[in-house]
């Protein structure tokens, strides 16, 4: 991988391009693009995220904003989060002390013809209470940070956010942790007065161009493949890794590499992590190709896998970015974990969005329809559609998604090939082995106000003892501990219902500072437990996406 960045550097040098930086994963930005793609049918490329402020900008010529207060009023937000690539953008009149807040989007900026920097606080103070907590104290976020991004020469965009955090999350979030290690979305922590957790958060990269449509990105982040609320290919539940993402959009298609060092393994207790020694490393090497094939139609094909050992060796084999990923393993003699599939997204009627998402683990046909419940037969599939403006209601949207996986999709042999990344599943939070359907529907009655409500509805078949019946990811499928080679069937193991629902009232005080109210109830059964909570929270953020904790 260092060969590869030494190259990409070296040629970006004699390449003269402007740069961008990317909106960040699950901000506001996303849903505008979803909608005015749907409404335009101009063939936006949306599955890769996340993606460029330049894209965006090129997205609001193309796209087709409506004349209602919200859209113009999504159309303003969107040239201020893009403001490098507008011909004007609204200054504020009356800047603070003549120096911050020139412009609504940032506290701080600098604007020069080979310099560009915007600088902004990141703030999340969240207070709520559980009436099934374990501890019988609220539970609460506390994030503050720093973010920075900017271009030097219109060669190279920055971009760096570091934040301090302590969190105490609700009961069925800290099981996560309590059963893997893990704290989802996070990284390394430490617990914080024995109730809760403290962690550090840190993400940058820098992106440059290696020709015109070219590009590369090196850094440390995440990413997120898909249209759905949920994605069966990559995913952003997990930790950070450092990466490098080589984009390349010319004609109708746009083709995305990405390679990345992963986490295997993780130690710890209910302290936290050990912080003694590196952590065992693995790495993905994924390739994305979208092609649209109509204007209101994107097809998509992937290919990933994942590799290690004790030793961490990286293979240059994978490193080639056009290579069929499955035809080197099997030369190479190894026994890596490379998934395969296709995706789509058909735009219709200038209101409604299809997508969808096929995954292959291990495919034989025989074995496929002969319905003999070979352990196998790993595979999963997503279906979903966005309905836009429904009944012909401005600013009321709603969406429906199905995901269903069987079971050992995603697992192998070891944690050095299973596909997860600091003890966290790289695709969806449930694992496998599970059906889930998702409703949603969010309305805007003011441009500042967004109410939103969430239902899941899910049937998983969890993992019992030391037996692996297909859900956990982190578990080795080895024949020693599977119930069997064949009768595999969905929701084998304990079988457990999960109905969650949400509510969510959002207003925006300022650009990109808003006050959430949420209220959620969960319930979660099988024939050993039965756990059910009901939470009301109230949170302030600035410049911090929501994140969704449905599951």
């Amino acid at each position: 991988m260092r060969y590869t960045i030494s190259v990409l550097l070296t040629l970006s040098i004699s390449y003269l391009g402007a740069q961008s930086t990317d909106i960040p994963l699950n901000a506001p930005a996303y849903h505008i693009l979803d909608e005015w793609d749907v409404k335009a049918e101009k063939s936006v490329f949306t599955t890769i995220k996340p993606v460029s402020r330049r894209y965006f900008a090129e997205s609001i010529e193309a796209g087709a904003a409506g004349s209602s207060r919200a859209d113009v009023w999504d159309k303003a937000y969107l040239e201020r989060e893009t403001r490098a690539y507008q011909d004007s953008v609204e200054e504020n009149e009356k800047p603070l002390f003549g120096r911050f807040f020139q412009y609504p989007a940032d506290v701080f900026s600098v604007g020069q013809e080979d310099f560009d920097l915007h600088v902004n606080p990141v703030v999340v103070l969240g207070l709520g209470r559980e009436t099934d907590s374990r501890f019988d104290k609220p539970i609460f976020e506390n994030y503050r940070g720093l973010e920075l991004r900017g271009t030097v020469d219109n060669k190279v965009s920055f971009y760096s956010l570091l934040t301090e955090n302590q969190a105490r999350y609700p009961n069925y979030v800290q099981q996560v942790t309590d059963s893997t290690l893990a704290v989802p979305y996070e990284g390394f922590w430490k617990a914080y007065n024995n109730t809760g957790v403290d962690f550090l958060r840190a993400q940058a990269y820098i992106d440059f161009n290696v020709s015109k449509h070219i590009s590369a990105q090196f850094g440390y982040g995440k990413h997120f493949i898909g249209d759905g609320r949920r994605s069966l290919i990559l995913s952003d539940v997990g930790n950070n890794y450092p990466y490098l993402r080589i984009n390349t959009r010319v004609w109708k298609v746009q083709y995305t590499n990405i390679f990345a060092q992963l986490i295997g393994e993780t130690t710890g207790g209910t302290y936290g992590l050990d912080g003694i020694g590196s952590f065992s490393k693995k790495h993905l090497a994924s390739h994305h190709l979208s092609i649209n094939a109509a204007p209101n139609l994107t097809v998509g094909l992937f290919e990933s896998v994942i590799y290690g050992d004790s030793s961490g060796t990286l293979k240059l084999d994978y490193l080639n970015p056009l290579i069929f990923y499955r035809a080197l393993e099997q030369q190479d003699g190894s026994s890596d974990n490379v998934l395969l599939g296709l995706d789509f997204k058909w735009n219709l009627w200038r209101r409604i969005s299809l997508y969808g998402q096929l995954v292959v683990d291990e495919l034989i046909l025989g074995e496929a329809f002969s319905k003999s419940g070979w352990w196998g037969n790993k595979q999963g599939f997503q279906l979903g559609a966005k309905y836009f403006d429904v009944f012909g209601i401005e600013n009321l949207n709603g969406q429906v998604e199905l995901n269903r996986v069987r079971p050992y999709v995603y697992g192998h042999e070891t944690n050095f090939t299973s596909y997860s990344h600091y003890n966290m599943a790289l695709a969806h939070p449930l694992g496998a082995n599970f059906q889930e359907v998702l409703f949603s529907l969010n309305f805007r009655p003011l441009p500042k106000l967004k109410v939103q409500g969430d239902l899941l509805t899910a049937r998983y078949g969890d993992d019992q003892g030391n037996l692996n019946y297909g859900r956990d990811v982190l578990k080795t499928y080895l024949p020693t501990n599977r119930p069997g080679d064949y009768d595999n069937q969905m929701y084998q193991g304990v079988d457990t219902r999960l109905l969650m629902g949400q509510a969510k009232v959002s207003y925006q005080i300022y650009h990109n500072m808003l006050l959430d109210l949420d209220l959620i109830w969960r319930r979660e059964t099988s024939d050993l437990d039965e756990e059910e909570t009901t939470i009301v929270a109230t949170t302030f953020r600035w410049n911090f996406p929501s994140r969704s904790y449905l599951f």
